[in-house]
């Protein structure tokens, strides 16, 4: 029983970590870059309710679109040797156009769900969902 309160507790601790980030993120105005459709997708559906823009341009044409419309831009590049080298150069891109980027929500992600492509993020979100709801039961 026990151990049954305090993987629940941790549970709930991590719910709570997911929904601050998101409320963050939204509060931030971020505009939300991602790598592909598949990833718009999934955080749309986990709630990321900031613009989301696909980067299909080379990273400075993309920052400037972005300088136009936010101060922050939120970069969310998969944790695979692509992904790693695009947010490199996407945040040098950003900053030459004077908007913030923002990878700490990234890896905040990573760390509480372990997700290495942000198009698994909305089945680890439900995986936690289904776990707390076994607990409250």
């Amino acid at each position: 029983m026990l151990a049954e309160s305090r993987e629940g507790h941790l549970l709930r601790q991590k719910w709570k970590r997911f929904g601050s980030l998101m409320m963050e993120l939204e509060e931030s105005g971020a505009e939300v870059l991602v790598e592909g459709k598949r990833d718009r997708e999934a955080l749309l559906r986990v709630g990321v309710a900031n613009r989301i823009t696909l980067i299909n341009q080379k990273p400075d044409d993309i920052a400037a679109k972005v300088a136009a419309r936010a101060e922050i831009a939120a970069v969310m590049t998969d944790f695979d040797d692509a992904g790693e080298e695009l947010a490199k150069r996407m945040a040098g891109a950003l900053e030459a156009h004077c908007v913030r980027p923002d990878l700490d929500s990234r890896r905040k992600l990573r760390a509480l769900f372990g997700v290495r492509f942000f198009e698994e993020l909305d089945r680890k979100v439900a995986e936690l969902r289904e776990k707390m709801e076994r607990y409250e039961r």
